[in-house]
């Protein structure tokens, strides 16, 4: 079954033509793509979740790819605001650069999808140089959750619930 609803779904994205150099990857499908709204190219990780036991939602998982691709600009900004508003909130004073300002520092380099959630890598070079922000979307493009993964210690973790 497997290799089956990979197939399938590398299929459908190669006929969709939203990923570039789509590919089977172990588990998902992955390759690149342009995220409109934020005028970059972001490597793109479409997982069907073939651990659980119900049978992958490909239908939801197309949508949701074309839903974070195709968002609207004004949707975007909206994003980027309600995260750096967060991230802002949650660290304390002197944890992040007075002169960064996160809106224009963090740059999106990932989507992950997943049937029920999509998950938008971004880093940010002078904020945060050693780590990246992952960020949960909702089905509706909604900030659900925000993580700040460092690179040398993934257990220092700060999150935000949105």
């Amino acid at each position: 079954m497997t290799e089956s609803v990979l197939n399938d779904l590398l299929r459908r994205v190669t006929e969709s033509g939203l990923l570039d150099d789509a590919q089977i990857d172990e588990d998902s499908v992955i390759g690149a793509a342009q995220l409109e709204a934020a005028g970059v190219e972001v490597e793109v990780d479409l997982d069907p979740e073939l651990d659980d036991e119900d049978a992958p939602d490909l239908d939801a998982i197309m949508s949701g790819l074309k839903d974070i691709l195709t968002v609207s600009e004004d949707r975007w900004r909206a994003i980027v605001e309600e995260v750096a508003s967060d991230i802002e909130d949650a660290l304390d004073d002197g944890e992040l650069d007075a002169d960064v300002d996160l809106r224009t520092d963090l740059e999106a380099i990932g989507v992950g999808v997943f049937a029920d959630a999509i998950i938008v890598v971004f880093a940010g070079e002078t904020s945060f140089p050693d780590a990246l922000v992952h960020v949960q979307l909702t089905p509706d493009l909604e900030v659900e959750d925000i993580e700040i993964i460092g690179d040398d210690d993934e257990d220092d973790e700060e999150t935000t619930e949105g």
